[in-house]
């Protein structure tokens, strides 16, 4: 079954942000993410969507056509870095609000 995602290695790739999608999802219990956390979790699905892509590309289950898969891949990249830019950027104005102001 491991087969079917690539190998050993990708089902570790694919467990990165599976990991990261679990501990943004439990971060909220233990302090305050503010409005970050709504573009962090989309980001990190991203990722674990690209890394399953390539992973079922590599793999012997489903083999997508060239073009979807190029297309699809491109898209989630795309989709992960302007979350990620825009999650960090919540975070920093999120941070520069709740800052005590200087005198």
């Amino acid at each position: 079954m491991i087969e079917w995602f690539g190998g050993e290695g990708n089902v570790v790739d694919i467990l990165i942000p599976l990991f990261g999608i679990c501990v943004l999802l439990l971060a909220p219990k233990v302090t305050d993410t503010n409005r970050s956390r709504r573009y962090f979790v989309p980001a990190f699905a991203s990722w674990f969507g690209l890394q399953l892509l390539i992973g079922l590309e590599q793999g012997t289950l489903v083999s997508f056509p060239h073009p979807i898969g190029l297309v699809g891949g491109l898209l989630l990249l795309i989709g992960f870095v302007g979350l990620i830019v825009r999650g960090l950027f919540a975070a920093w104005k999120g941070r520069e609000s709740s800052a005590p102001p200087s005198r």
